[in-house]
């Protein structure tokens, strides 16, 4: 194992800048955080300090420590990200209590790339999050080739399938559910409704009135005029 050499100088640039941080616990270190996400530990200077990588939890890099509280031992952490932004960023609003990470990498802690926002901003953040976008396309594929194996792939009616369609659901005793009815041609169950209601193909209509099926014929599954019959083919 390699020793930390206490001569060894930690090398600062002009442009970091370092913040010893004021914790609420007692500790045996001092310690300090910089605008580059960096966090040493020191007892003096920090430019004899050691710098610290933290533990990594869910892509968050975290600061863990342990206190005494009479005989037990207490263990906390802090998120690298929030300390940053606690010493660094001056918050806007008291509503911004959540620190954004502007490049989703949660591990770049850099002052630059790290925002004060509300509720709301977070989750319209997430929201551009390329992980959650590819999440999105991949489910997008899945539902559509979970809809085709079900029969369900969004085909364009004709107007004769409108018809046939709307004498389905204008017959008083229909017994075949609307779900059926959707899947046998294709549509969903909303474009479906919509027909219902005359949102869409409004401009279609019918006759009401629906023939008698003779009762040898309804034995045998077969449908009445201008009707499907659902067992059938296309």
């Amino acid at each position: 194992m390699v020793k930390w050499d206490k001569r060894q100088k930690l090398y600062i640039s002009e442009t970091e800048k370092f913040i010893e941080l004021e914790l609420d616990d007692e500790l045996q270190l001092r310690y300090a955080i910089s605008n580059f996400g960096r966090l040493v530990s020191f007892t003096k200077s920090i430019e004899y300090g050691r710098v610290l990588n933290g533990s990594i939890t869910e892509g968050y890099r975290i600061f863990r420590y342990r206190i005494r509280l009479g005989k037990k031992i207490l263990y906390k952490h802090r998120f690298f990200h929030r300390l940053v932004a606690e010493n660094f960023l001056e918050k806007p609003s008291e509503e911004q209590t959540y620190v954004l990470h502007l490049d989703h990498n949660l591990s770049n802690d850099v002052v630059g790339n790290l925002k004060w926002a509300t509720k709301q901003e977070m989750l319209d953040h997430q929201q551009t999050n390329p992980k959650v976008l590819k999440a999105r396309k991949i489910s997008g594929k899945r539902i559509v080739a979970y809809n085709k194996k079900r029969g369900v792939v969004g085909n364009k009616l004709t107007s004769t399938q409108v018809i046939h369609i709307k004498k389905l659901l204008a017959k008083p005793n229909r017994k075949t559910r609307l779900k059926m009815i959707a899947r046998r041609f294709g549509i969903s169950e909303m474009q479906l409704y919509r027909i219902k209601t005359g949102e869409n193909w409004g401009h279609v209509k019918i006759d009401n009135k629906t023939d008698k099926m003779p009762a040898r014929n309804k034995r045998f599954g077969a449908t009445a005029a201008g009707s499907v019959d659902l067992k059938g083919s296309a």
